[in-house]
């Protein structure tokens, strides 16, 4: 049995990383891991299956630099998106400056202005959105034939992107709302 199985593996003991148990239907697995944890030494981890591909998803996003890679990159992504549709509404309402400053001597108010930036925030934003959550399915889909490795756009991570790309884009829009706010109608021809 076992000594037979580790001469062919040209490995001892102490070398063992993963046993795998296969249990019959009906046998509860939070049951089995209680029991064997009970008599099991204690640098050793008794885990379902699920629990098993829960440590190592943590483990390959939190203790890898693959996962330190993959984090660093989505907050660069997040900075540089957020100068991008800053520069782009700057540019906007520095273009439109004396139409806003018509209306604002009208009576308009600045609330009105920062609310019209924000939805030209949320329009490029879900612009922005659609084709890149097209490109992110192809490479998925590329990274899992290719490379075999799971990776799956699920419903969760769809709605996490699209919450912190709008969030991005609205507080990139605020911010470029600071000169219109300060324009004065008067001093602008």
């Amino acid at each position: 049995g076992k000594d037979t199985y580790l001469k062919v593996l040209g490995t001892s003991p102490e070398q063992i990383a993963v046993g795998l148990l296969t249990l019959e239907k009906g046998v509860s697995p939070e049951g089995v891991v209680e029991q064997l944890q009970k008599f099991m030494p204690p640098d050793v981890k008794v885990m379902t299956m699920q629990g098993f591909i829960d440590n190592e998803k943590a483990y390959w996003s939190e203790r890898t630099p693959i996962g330190f890679v993959i984090g660093a990159s989505m907050a660069v992504a997040l900075i540089v998106g957020a100068v991008i549709v800053y520069q782009i509404l700057y540019t906007d309402v520095t273009d439109h400056l004396p139409e806003y400053a018509t209306l604002k001597s009208i009576g308009f108010q600045d609330s009105y202005f920062t609310g019209l930036v924000i939805k030209e925030s949320v329009i490029l934003s879900v612009l922005g959105f659609v084709p890149g959550t097209f490109l992110t399915a192809i490479l998925y889909y590329l990274t899992r034939t290719l490379a075999f490795m799971p990776t799956y756009l699920t419903l969760g991570n769809v709605l996490t992107v699209l919450f912190l790309t709008v969030l991005m884009c609205c507080v990139a829009g605020a911010l470029a709302t600071r000169k219109l706010r300060q324009a004065d109608p008067a001093e602008i021809s």
